[in-house]
């Protein structure tokens, strides 16, 4: 008896290459067959991935002179005044020129904002059960992503990354009512901010302050505030840790049982050592506000916050002069940071050829930018959120309290190919409502239309081949080396 005839049903079409998730081979294989594949691995030329990091180095150095365009200073502007821009939002602010944008972008108190908070999903911080951390690292990437104010969120995003708290001891109300601190005192006085960020219910946890007691003190929140927080090692000594450690004691948690859950503080006078202390050579009955305002007027925490500010929104190592510059800024504006921000967004040094392409985009910078670019819904920005944590950032969960290293650590083997394959999805969940843009506009808008003959050759050879394909062309750009940095 002959066998029945076996049937088969046809294998379900493949998508086209360019919209699966990149794989090590993708990128790396010369002979890969299809449009995506193929032009990644001329995008991402290299024998090894480890060539990768070397590649993006090289790129800043190779634009001299792409500053002389008004739009691209603007474009530069924004991405590193906030998270990059659409082409509406670029087309609006190269209108009004380079001056104009620069102080719309520093007067952000007088940009509406109410689009943005009324599309924002609430954080109920007195609701049962209390909010998740996703929620909240949703919320402020969409923040990031979509506000009108977008020197405000790149602020809070710097104090979070100098000023740590983390989700591995703090709760999820307790860090997101300290970004909304980090929000409304971004640009201020950095000796308020110090004194408000002490009695921060997530540091508190965070260091252990809750904990520092007269007779007992707890000296982690004392020593961070000196190394991490001011004026760096070298310029206090083991006695001022000790001293100022008792100048803290006395404040307490309240308004929970457990202390991840307490939402204020407080002053217990009992608790607190009133006695005398000495701190690097003054002698007094110092609380923690007393240490605080000693640690600010000092010049080693002027040269050392103006450093971080600088190499944060330029680039790195930055020359003694332009340190010099900023912290004298910094100490005759009295402290205040929105003064120092002004001089690094309005010298030469931040238009210069060193600043173009300085700076390796973070995860949440990329993000955001790419959400920008692709748009997103509600439960995008979730997934989003998650996404980053491969990428080498999560959000309100810094490494350590030094926060992230950033930098090249940004990009690695593994890092890259899922920052890539998170512009791959958002491209291809974007699709359906997606203006249509040509190769030319798009790189206007993403990289300035500004790219190596590497790059171009890659791009110009899939927009030729797959002119209709709109999201795979947006997906492209934003796979660029060039995407990569700030």
């Amino acid at each position: 008896m002959d066998d029945a005839p076996v049937t088969t049903s046809p294998a379900p079409p493949r998508r086209p290459i360019w919209q699966r998730p990149v794989s090590r081979r993708a990128v790396l294989a010369t002979g890969a067959t299809g449009a995506a594949a193929a032009a990644l691995a001329v995008l991402w030329k290299g024998n090894d991935l480890s060539q990768i990091l070397d590649h993006v180095r090289d790129l800043t150095h190779g634009y001299q002179g792409a500053l002389s365009s008004e739009r691209v200073r603007v474009a530069h502007l924004l991405r590193r005044s906030g998270f990059g821009a659409t082409k509406a939002e670029l087309d609006h602010f190269a209108a009004m020129g380079q001056t104009a944008a620069t102080e719309a972008i520093l007067n952000y108190s007088k940009t509406s904002n109410a689009a943005l908070e009324s599309q924002l999903p609430t954080i109920d911080l007195g609701g049962t059960p209390q909010p998740t951390a996703a929620a909240i690292q949703a919320w402020w990437l969409q923040r990031m992503a979509q506000s009108a104010r977008p020197l405000e969120e790149k602020m809070t995003l710097f104090w979070h990354g100098l000023l740590t708290s983390g989700l591995d001891k703090a709760g999820p109300a307790q860090l997101f009512t300290q970004n909304q601190l980090f929000r409304g005192m971004a640009l201020g006085n950095f000796d308020d901010l110090l004194k408000a960020v002490s009695k921060d219910p997530a540091m508190m946890v965070y260091l252990d302050t809750e904990t520092n007691r007269k007779g007992k003190p707890n000296e982690n929140y004392a020593r961070e505030l000196m190394e991490l927080f001011t004026t760096g090692i070298g310029h206090y000594t083991e006695d001022d840790v000790r001293e100022s450690a008792r100048s803290f004691t006395g404040w307490t948690l309240q308004g929970g049982k457990q202390l991840r859950y307490a939402s204020a503080s407080q002053l217990v006078p009992r608790l607190h050592d009133a006695g005398v202390k000495t701190f690097m050579g003054k002698t007094g009955t110092f609380t923690g506000d007393d240490i605080v305002e000693m640690l600010v007027r000092l010049r080693a925490t002027a040269v050392r916050l103006s450093t971080r500010l600088f190499s944060f929104f330029a680039y790195p190592n930055p020359d003694q002069e332009i340190v010099n510059h900023l912290a004298d800024t910094f100490q005759k504006a009295h402290y205040n940071v929105g003064a120092v921000v002004r001089q690094i967004f309005t010298m030469d040094a931040f238009y210069s050829d060193q600043a173009y392409r300085a700076l390796v985009k973070s995860p949440a910078e990329l993000v955001a930018q790419t959400l920008k670019a692709t748009g997103a819904n509600a439960r995008g920005y979730t997934a989003a959120a998650a996404a980053m944590a491969p990428m080498g950032q999560v959000l309100f969960y810094p490494p350590n309290v030094a926060g992230w290293p950033g930098g090249s650590s940004w990009i690695n083997s593994s890092t890259l190919l899922n920052r890539i394959n998170f512009a791959n999805a958002a491209a291809q969940r974007s699709q359906a409502s997606m203006t249509a843009q040509t190769l030319a506009q798009l790189s206007d808008t993403l990289v300035d239309a500004n790219v190596s003959p590497t790059t171009r050759d890659g791009l110009e050879a899939f927009a030729a081949a797959h002119s209709a394909d709109q999201a795979g062309l947006l997906f492209m750009v934003l796979a660029t080396p060039e995407f990569q940095l700030n």
